[in-house]
């Protein structure tokens, strides 16, 4: 039976260290799952964030698109303007050759010369005619210089700001970008970890379910070697009543014989006789040593309580005889053997010096007492129970 609860508490432990094993392994794929989230999370928002960048990326480059369609646009204008004022300074040339003649030479000797003054004021009033749209000509591309070549710094200068921002937005954008890698990373590891964290735990659970196979066929077993072991003792239980039974039919007088002795009551505990054997002499068998108390007596005597106490047993017990068991406080137990009658049943509560049984046949037919004193399961000196030494003596 001790082997069957062995057998019994080994698969038992093993499921009690596979449980904790597989509470553990449940915490931390929990806090891997809590990583993967804050790691999704995580990816989620540099994600959101490339989109901000790339977002702004398209931006800059309608900007940039936009500046450079001005940029040409200047330099169609620029062109036309060029081209536009070298047309007024061929007329203008034209014209002056044209006039040539008028001013007899050049410009200064009409202006200066001795001639006609009427004459000399038609010429310069010819003169300015002609050389008035190229001068509103010249200004006019004067001014569209000045205005070109501020256009030009502003390009310019939005032109550097949109390189500048370009600049630092792809900066920001290869971080994210890295950013974004190593998170993708961290997740596609996470990942790995915990599938492999959950087939431990598949395989913890696994393993569970046969230990859970292998308590329930023990316990099954222990049960079944229970149920055999009970009636293995009722057998014994029978067996050993019918053999009392028929010991005490053969011990039984013939009819035409005496009638049984009085039994002598003189209230000794826990038997009115003589110590005949104490605790651990040699038995008569060789090498075994009396566990108990033997007492020889002269006829029947009333066998006494050594100290209250609860009966536990009362009945016949294989190589015990008649026997009473009583349990006390302390955990101590004392035991009186091959009664001839019994006074008391299972149950009972004695005080010291009740009256338990008669004393009947031991040692060879010889009339007395057996006294057993355990503590626990195991037989002890007597002489160790304080209750014995106050009414039997050391």
């Amino acid at each position: 039976m001790l082997a069957v609860l062995i057998a019994l508490a080994s698969p038992a432990l093993a499921e009690e260290a596979i449980q904790e094993r597989i509470e553990a392994q449940r915490e931390v794929i929990e806090s891997t799952e809590k990583e993967r989230v804050a790691a999704r999370e995580s990816l989620a928002e540099l994600q959101k964030r490339m989109a901000f960048l790339e977002e702004k990326a398209r931006e800059l480059d309608a900007e940039r698109s936009e500046l450079e369609s001005r940029q040409r646009t200047l330099d169609q204008r620029e062109a036309e303007l060029r081209e536009g004022l070298a047309q007024r300074r061929a007329e203008l040339e034209n014209r002056l050759q044209a006039a040539y003649p008028l001013t007899r030479g050049s410009v200064l000797q009409a202006l200066l010369g001795d001639g006609d003054a009427l004459q000399t004021d038609r010429d310069l009033h010819y003169l300015r005619a002609l050389i008035r749209p190229v001068q509103q000509a010249q200004r006019a591309l004067e001014a569209q210089r000045v205005k070109l070549a501020e256009n030009r710094k502003a390009i310019a200068a939005t032109d550097r700001e949109l390189r500048e921002a370009g600049a630092r937005l792809d900066g920001h954008y290869e971080d994210v970008g890295e950013n974004l890698a190593e998170q993708q990373q961290l997740l596609a590891s996470l990942g790995e970890t915990l599938d492999d964290q959950q087939q431990k735990l598949k395989n913890l659970l696994d393993r569970k379910q046969r230990l859970d196979r292998e308590v329930a066929a023990a316990q099954k077993a222990a049960e079944a070697a229970a149920k055999a072991e009970a009636e293995r003792r009722r057998a014994e239980r029978e067996q050993a009543e019918q053999q009392a039974r028929q010991e005490r039919q053969e011990r039984r007088p013939a009819p035409k014989e005496a009638p049984p002795a009085q039994v002598h009551d003189d209230g000794s505990i826990p038997i009115a006789g003589q110590i005949k054997r104490r605790f651990g002499e040699t038995l008569p068998q060789g090498r075994l040593r009396n566990d108990g108390v033997i007492f020889h007596v002269a006829g029947a005597s009333a066998v006494r309580a050594v100290d209250a106490g609860r009966v536990a047993f009362a009945g016949t017990l294989k190589g015990w005889g008649q026997l009473v068991m009583l349990r006390h406080d302390g955990d101590f137990l004392s035991l009186y053997a091959h009664c001839r009658s019994l006074d008391v049943a299972k149950g009972d509560r004695v005080a010291r010096g009740e009256r338990l049984c008669t004393s009947g046949i031991i040692d060879a037919d010889q009339e007395g007492l057996y006294v057993e004193v355990r503590r626990g399961n195991r037989p002890i000196d007597p002489g160790r129970w304080p209750a014995w030494r106050k009414v039997v003596g050391g």
